[in-house]
């Protein structure tokens, strides 16, 4: 059964893990599945309606580790087991790794503590395969019109754990889709002609300054790769952004605790997702924590 972190501004609803996602692609541990804000959504799912399963799509705040350099994949002789943290053991197949692959999958064991009404704590154990092993917590804290995931990874196996985790961050302000009002901002000014790839099929995406504007209705996915790409802290780069959506009148943002290692942004008919890496590279017996931090306000 969900749990439901709530005060007078933002209602979160989270999931315990196996409760509904069983992919093996997207974290288990504590899925924001839905949230509010004063009883206006704010998050959507990976696809549109009738394409919808919640068992292997993403919805909310899913966030993955390892899309592209999942750890100990390389290690492991096909029909083998390596990890996907916050996931389970996977088993590997004679192709390399690709998320949209549905793994044969041993799931983990999960925890979770709900402290009051504002505070939920998930997490796993791996025990150990390869030399591989880790524990790792995710603590949800609701705070006003705000609420922060702190992250801690511990390795606890022989072998470094090296690869990056992101937020897929699945956004759909009042169920509405993306059409002209929704503006999403960074910290610095975006050059489109350094971007690693750029996919605007319907022609409504506006990328000028520090912005990209929806300017009309979305029909089919879209993608900006590396909107990171040659930005230093110097020139503002930071884990973080706003999404405004000038119709319903609510702004949710992002400003997590670290630089990113890369900046991207997807979506679809009824959702916008901007992701920001976190890298990470931890020796045995060592722990790497960060956060995520989002506010929601009126305008």
């Amino acid at each position: 059964m969900s749990i439901t972190l709530k005060n007078k501004d933002l209602a979160l609803k989270i999931e315990k893990a196996g409760e509904k996602y069983k992919g093996s692609r997207f974290d288990w541990n504590g899925l924001i599945a839905g949230a509010s804000f004063r009883g206006v959504s704010l998050l959507g799912q990976e696809k549109p309606l009738f394409q919808r399963n919640p068992a292997i799509y993403g919805r909310g705040l899913h966030n993955e580790f390892g899309i592209k350099k999942c750890i100990g994949y390389d290690d492991c002789a096909v029909g083998e087991w390596f990890p996907k943290i916050g996931t389970g053991w996977l088993q590997k197949d004679e192709k390399p790794y690709f998320f949209y692959t549905r793994y044969a999958m041993e799931p983990l064991k999960f925890e979770c503590d709900v402290n009051g009404t504002n505070e939920a704590v998930f997490a796993c154990e791996s025990g150990e395969r390869n030399g591989y092993a880790y524990r790792y917590t995710k603590k949800i804290t609701l705070e006003d019109s705000s609420f922060r995931i702190l992250y801690t990874l511990e390795n606890c196996g022989d072998k470094s754990l090296e690869s990056d985790e992101y937020a897929h961050n699945f956004l759909c302000i009042g169920n509405r889709r993306m059409d002209e009002g929704y503006s999403l901002a960074f910290p610095w000014v975006l050059d489109p002609s350094k971007f690693i790839e750029t996919k605007n099929p319907d022609g409504n995406l506006l990328v000028e300054g520090d912005r990209i504007d929806v300017t009309g209705e979305c029909e089919n996915q879209f993608y900006f790769g590396g909107l990171s790409e040659g930005i230093e802290e110097k020139d503002g780069l930071a884990a973080s952004w706003t999404l405004a959506d000038s119709v319903k009148k609510i702004q949710i943002s992002e400003k997590s605790s670290f630089i990113p290692s890369g900046v991207h942004v997807w979506g679809w008919k009824s959702v916008i997702c901007p992701e920001v890496f976190f890298p990470f590279s931890i020796e045995k017996g060592n722990i790497v924590s960060w956060e995520r931090a989002y506010s929601v306000s009126a305008f």
